[in-house]
């Protein structure tokens, strides 16, 4: 029992859950004995690194909001003006400079997750020597190169040219050096495609307990994206369809049900980060994200950033379900609560945490839905990214039967003659705006749109303080160039 209490204190911030009954079984969080062969302390202690990786994505709240959410037109900041800080108000109107703190807490962030992955690999090293298992080795390997090739490709998309690690480096080294996005991408989609097979897949994850964790469709939709941002549509197409054949996700979950705690790894999952709170079981593994997107006024469930723009609402067809399940309003009814803005009238639906929640584990409404995972990639995004590489090359068929996928499901139980009719045009630019309109609604007040209208080349027409040659990449924050001696070069315009 006492090696057992270690291994527990060692892994506690391990965040996989026991079991697939989500809101039933705890402790939702832990490795124990009834999850996890105990027997293999060392593989554990691996685990316990790679969370450390996992969990610098579930940190990273307030650069996300700011840089991926409030430099777009789907998003307004919510609150009352300078709520946040200077340096948080500085994303609307895109005037951030080298020295905010969030675009370094972002960089610096997806280094964290870098360096515990390469750290992780060196003890995998130590594992394969010490005579672990062949799977064992494979799926750890795995998942590390997993954890970079996300904290990689999020670098990329936001900075472009950054300093490439792929190992553990001592305080004396220099400063890495500094590659392309294309370059760095390529290196890290070399290393991790040949070992998605040693992922489990989404289904084998929730059987087996061990959640949070890397799945073969988490892998396969990190270089879909790598592909898609490199114009690479055929290969982006194939990841698609891979995913797609094997079953592992689905559209089955109804659109406004996706955000619930029931949910969580559910057929809509790709890729997920594991969170909970539960007081009356000591657990304490918060996000911040319900917080700073939440009811700012009554209920008070948070701060009301990354509201819904005017922009936004105005864009949705008519009927669209999806309105009602992203955006909620001043004065609107929901669990029997009226609901009262302080400020800015809309907020965030998805964001939402429903009253049941909030009763559960000795929670209240002051936790601000701490407990509710940060849904990094759904199942939708990357079928609209098939819809998109489609489209782009050439297969115009298959392209629309993609589209179709997700306003079938949006529609719910509506007729396509009344609500989200099927898209039927055989142009090209036609069906290229209703894949990108389809995004735009499909994931609203997520984190695409940014990045999306950069990749498309339509930023400047989109958001009026777009600056051409400038925004679209964020700049490297000034103190790591003061820090490489000459050896990082800033992106253009700052």
């Amino acid at each position: 029992m006492k090696r057992l209490r270690i291994l527990l204190v060692v892994c506690a911030v391990a965040a996989a859950s026991c079991s697939g009954d989500f809101l039933d079984t705890r402790p939702k969080g832990k490795y124990h004995e009834g999850n996890y062969d105990m027997e293999h302390a060392e593989e554990l202690l691996v685990v316990s690194k790679l969370f450390d990786g996992y969990n610098a994505f579930r940190d990273q709240t307030w650069p996300v909001t700011a840089m991926h959410c409030h430099t777009s037109d789907n998003s307004h900041p919510g609150g009352p003006a300078g709520d946040g800080g200077t340096d948080f108000c500085q994303f609307p109107t895109l005037s951030f400079t080298p020295a905010n703190s969030h675009i370094l807490s972002y960089y610096s962030g997806q280094y964290t997750a870098i360096t515990k992955a390469n750290e992780a690999l060196d003890m995998i090293a130590a594992l394969s020597e010490g005579g672990a298992s062949e799977a064992a080795v494979n799926q750890l390997t795995a998942e590390a190169c997993f954890i970079r090739a996300a904290a990689y490709f999020r670098l990329t998309q936001a900075f472009g040219a950054v300093p490439y690690v792929d190992h553990v480096m001592d305080k004396g080294d220099e400063v890495a050096d500094q590659l392309s996005a294309s370059e760095i991408r390529r290196r890290y989609t070399e290393r991790l495609a040949p070992l998605i097979g040693s992922l489990p897949t989404r289904r084998e994850m929730v059987a087996s307990g061990n959640l949070g964790r890397a799945t073969q469709n988490a892998a396969r939709a990190i270089l879909a994206k790598t592909s898609l941002y490199e114009k690479e549509y055929g290969t982006c197409l194939q990841y698609v369809e891979t995913i797609i054949a094997s079953g592992d996700n689905d559209l089955t979950t109804p659109y406004g049900d996706i955000w619930l705690e029931s949910n969580e790894y559910g057929p809509e999952s790709v890729w997920e980060i594991n969170a909970d709170y539960a007081p009356d079981l000591n657990i304490d593994m918060w996000c911040q994200w319900n917080m700073m997107n939440g009811i700012r006024g009554y209920p008070n469930l948070g701060w009301g950033h990354n509201a819904p723009s005017e922009d936004l609402m105005a864009d949705y067809e008519t009927g669209d379900p999806r309105y009602e399940a992203t955006v909620l309003e001043d004065g609107q009814s929901v669990d029997g609560e009226v609901i009262v803005a302080s400020d800015y009238r809309y907020f965030n639906r998805k964001a939402y945490c429903p009253l049941s929640e909030r009763s559960l584990y000795g929670r209240a409404d002051w936790c601000f839905g701490y407990w509710s995972n940060l849904r990094i990639i759904r199942y939708a995004d990357v079928v609209l990214m098939g819809a998109e590489a489609a489209c782009e090359s050439g297969n115009l068929t298959r392209a629309r039967e993609l589209l179709e996928m997700v306003r079938s499901r949006a529609r719910g139980d509506n007729s396509p003659l009344t609500c989200l009719p099927e898209i039927k045009t055989e142009q090209v630019a036609e069906l290229r705006e209703a894949i990108r309109h389809e995004r735009r609604i499909e994931l609203a007040l997520e984190f695409e749109r940014y990045f999306d209208l950069v990749r498309w080349g339509i930023a400047a027409e989109k958001l009026p303080d777009f600056v051409t040659g400038k925004h679209e990449l964020f700049p490297l924050p000034q103190s790591e160039i003061d820090k490489a001696n000459g050896k990082l070069i800033q992106n253009p315009g700052y």
